[in-house]
């Protein structure tokens, strides 16, 4: 879970606006070093708003939700243990799994975070100019698919 001191960290105050790609594009990459921890930067095109923030915060942001999630489930479990204590309440086990419902949501471990994220390297570095490369997906072979087909086909 984000401890208290992480969910400070989390406080974003706004960056710079772009009110279109065109004005986006002209200022360059340059136009993303004011995008520091915390700040959150706004573009708006004809197809949306987006949110462009730096990678430390977005891996803060998806930790966090990642918790939530966790614990949304963790209660879950709590609360259907606690209606089956209330129809049962003389059942030990039922009794048992509600205290071991509320143990395991209060020990949940935190997620781990990344404190960076390996740059994507272009697939077309190392390419081989005499490898052929089907894109078609109606020719590409499907072995898998194959053999599915033929034992329906068996089993009739």
């Amino acid at each position: 879970m984000v401890s208290i001191k992480d969910s400070a960290s989390l406080e974003m105050k706004p960056g710079p606006y772009w009110s279109s790609f065109e004005k986006f594009r002209t200022e360059g990459a340059k136009s993303l070093e004011s995008i520091k921890g915390g700040t959150v930067a706004v573009l708006v095109t004809k197809t949306g708003q987006y949110r462009i923030l730096e990678e430390d915060d977005f891996q803060k942001i998806l930790g966090l939700a990642r918790d939530v999630a966790r614990l949304r489930s963790g209660l879950k479990l709590v609360l259907q243990s606690a209606r089956i204590v209330q129809k049962h309440p003389h059942d030990s086990d039922s009794i048992e799994l509600l205290v071991n419902a509320v143990t395991m949501l209060g020990s949940l471990p935190d997620l781990p975070t990344r404190d960076h994220f390996e740059p994507l390297l272009p697939e077309s570095a190392n390419e081989d100019t005499d490898d052929e490369v089907e894109l078609d997906p109606s020719k590409i072979e499907r072995p898998l698919d194959n053999r599915r087909v033929e034992a329906r086909n068996n089993a009739f």
